[in-house]
């Protein structure tokens, strides 16, 4: 299986996580509403950069970018895979359309 598809696949686990987690966050008296939704959205990322990191994949060097530190892409891959498939599908929608348009 190629990166780009273990990234995807990746996201797609998050996503069902936090749906576990969400009727566990949404029952806790002692978190204000205003609260929970943000919550669910740092219970992702903490996910995404968790899964990212033990996988070792970066989505930079997979797009040719190099960077000083290999841990910098990983971040980056943890901030997709923890945004979703959805971020995920439309970030490598984007690159692979500026790859084949040149930029």
């Amino acid at each position: 299986m190629d990166a780009l598809s273990s990234i995807f696949i990746l996201a797609v686990v998050v996503e069902k996580l936090v749906e576990l987690f969400k009727a566990l966050v949404y029952a806790l008296p002692f978190l204000p509403e205003k609260f929970k939704p943000m919550t669910l959205e740092l219970i992702s990322l903490g996910l995404g950069f968790l899964l990212a990191y033990e996988t070792n994949i970066n989505s930079l060097t997979l797009m040719g970018v190099k960077t000083l530190d290999p841990l910098v892409g990983v971040v980056i891959t943890g901030l997709v895979i923890g945004k979703g498939s959805n971020f995920a599908h439309d970030f490598f929608q984007y690159v692979s359309q500026n790859k084949r348009a040149g930029g």
